[in-house]
């Protein structure tokens, strides 16, 4: 398989789960049309989960192993792809945590989902979906002993 089709099925992977999540949330304005705030403390907990989701899949992209000089592109995906899927579940996790709450709640609304949904969505969007920035920081973890794989340049098809 050639480094952009790789690259693809990456982006398809991650798209599945950040649309798994819109879909989830799409789908609560149906079940629970209700535009209820949720309680105070379901949003400080919904959001601070959001945020603390954010920064733990921050610090999982250095779990990366290290790559070795003769890794192929191949290899060094294979190193993280477990990761990177792991970061996905778990930003996922608010957005489920608030269809529960949801249901929990006396008036089950579709924004204590959307609370939860929109702002994982973008961080994901950003912080998890495999563009260069994400894919650059994939690079710095392959690269911490001293190799220089250039995993970035070769997955966006820039090396050879």
């Amino acid at each position: 398989m050639n480094p952009t089709s790789q690259l693809m099925t990456l982006r398809v992977l991650s798209g599945a789960f950040i649309g798994g999540i819109a879909i989830i949330a799409a789908l609560m304005f149906f079940v629970a049309p209700e535009t209820v705030l949720p309680q105070p403390w379901v949003l400080a907990v919904l959001l601070g989960l959001v945020a603390t989701t954010a920064v733990v899949s921050l610090v999982m992209v250095s779990q990366v192993p290290a790559a070795s000089e003769d890794d192929t592109v191949g290899a060094m995906l294979g190193k993280v792809q477990p990761v990177h899927i792991l970061r996905l579940a778990l930003m996922e996790a608010p957005a489920i945590l608030a269809v529960v709450l949801m249901f929990l709640a006396d008036e089950p609304s579709w924004v204590t989902v959307a609370v939860a949904a929109v702002p994982t969505i973008l961080l994901m969007l950003l912080l998890v979906f495999p563009h260069q920035g994400v894919l650059r920081r994939y690079e710095q973890a392959l690269d911490s002993s001293g190799v220089h794989t250039r995993f970035t340049d070769k997955l966006l098809g820039h090396a050879a």
